[in-house]
């Protein structure tokens, strides 16, 4: 449409100028559009130089972050995809909440056993802290955003909303009452043990409380990001059931997870991949994102989907079965399209993958992509994630 348009209106220009004018015209667009493709040229290898310094300084904080917490623990517990963890300003206080296992920690490091009082009062902030104050407590997080904003030009961040994390999970509420918060730590006090061990601190020791989280806690956070999911996967024309599935993969919905790729947030967003493709759809360009950015969960959620949407409907739209599309996306979010191709044809040409995938049954398709995929982690990936759709078809 776009050519027809140009040719059109060149042609106007030709009758309406004449010769020696329409060629001059020629002249000025075809160098306009020189110094266009030179503009981007230049700002994409900005942006690539960009990406370079941000997993650079997240490697060299990740690394000082643990150096920091090794001096009071035998193993430097960080965040992960599926855990969150918090220390307190002195180290002397972790907190675990595994969403995986659907188990929360809470230790301490002192001299004397800790008192009920103090672990409910560990308990209460613990289950009522929410995205923006957890960012704020996250010395790691602020770090790599400090510095990466600092060297980065072309990097969005985002102010955080303060979106409770546990509430919902232990309460199946959004606002209780303060009775019910009591009420909801002296259960969790009760269903805990606090166990003794050795410290690596000389004279003090460690006290560990351990408790369950509820075990419909999928269902509950998934109702808590519905709104979100609906209107991304709605716009996307995409299964929310699909969007759950990868959540609960990727993250077992936890909103602040992290890994060292990196990657952030419930839909473990790689800036440098997933979040490049995405953003240049959405900004009109490739820009960077911040940790701030990809812990908000609506702007994790809307990048993640746009993903999925390049991915079944742009990069792999000419695969004709759309189960066997489907199985190639799954994937595809998990390791990128190449290795999907590689399952195929043991390169990463996708459009001899596509040929050779459109000559098969989508249960062919599974089987060769579970067989043959470059990596034990996508295959697993894609037996979760297709297995797991079915459990979020009726949110």
């Amino acid at each position: 449409m776009k050519i027809l348009l140009v040719i059109f209106i060149s042609g106007l220009l030709f009758f309406s100028y004449g010769e020696d004018d329409f060629e001059k015209y020629l002249n000025e667009f075809q160098q306009y559009k020189k110094e266009e493709i030179e503009a981007y040229e230049k700002y994409y290898k900005e942006l690539m130089k960009e990406f370079e310094e941000y997993k650079r300084i997240v490697y060299e904080e990740f690394e000082r972050y643990k150096k920091e917490i090794s001096r009071y623990w035998k193993e430097p517990e960080v965040s992960t995809k599926k855990k969150w963890v918090e220390y307190s300003e002195d180290y002397k206080i972790k907190k675990a909440v595994d969403f995986e296992k659907g188990e929360i920690r809470v230790e301490i490091i002192d001299k004397k056993k800790p008192s009920k009082k103090e672990i409910a009062k560990l308990l209460m902030d613990l289950i009522t802290e929410d995205t923006k104050k957890a960012f704020e407590r996250d010395k790691l997080s602020r770090r790599i955003e400090k510095k990466i904003v600092k060297k980065a030009k072309h990097i969005k961040t985002a102010k955080l909303k303060r979106k409770p994390i546990l509430m919902g999970v232990i309460l199946d509420k959004k606002k209780p009452e303060p009775k019910n918060l009591s009420k909801a730590v002296v259960s969790l006090l009760k269903s805990g043990r606090l166990v003794e061990k050795p410290s690596k601190v000389k004279g003090e020791k460690v006290y560990a409380f351990k408790i369950k989280l509820p075990p419909k806690r999928f269902m509950r956070k998934a109702k808590e990001y519905k709104p979100v999911v609906l209107k991304f996967s709605d716009r996307y024309k995409l299964d929310h059931a699909l969007v759950y599935a990868i959540i609960h993969t990727e993250s077992s919905f936890n909103p602040l997870a992290r890994s060292p790729v990196p990657a952030y947030g419930l839909m473990q967003i790689v800036p440098s991949t997933a979040g490049k493709d995405a953003t240049k759809i959405i900004y009109g360009k490739p820009v960077l994102l911040s940790p701030s950015y990809l812990y908000d969960e609506e702007k994790n959620i809307m990048i993640g989907t746009t993903y999925i949407y390049l991915l079944y409907y742009k990069y792999l739209k000419d695969i004709k079965n759309p189960l066997s599309r489907l199985y190639c996306t799954i994937a595809a979010y998990n390791t990128g399209a190449g290795n999907v191709a590689r399952a195929f044809t043991g390169t990463t040409n996708i459009k001899r993958a596509i040929k050779i995938i459109n000559r098969m049954s989508p249960s062919e398709v599974y089987d060769t992509l579970i067989k043959k995929l470059p990596y034990d982690e996508t295959k697993n990936y894609l037996k979760k994630v297709t297995k797991r759709i079915m459990l979020y078809k009726e949110i």
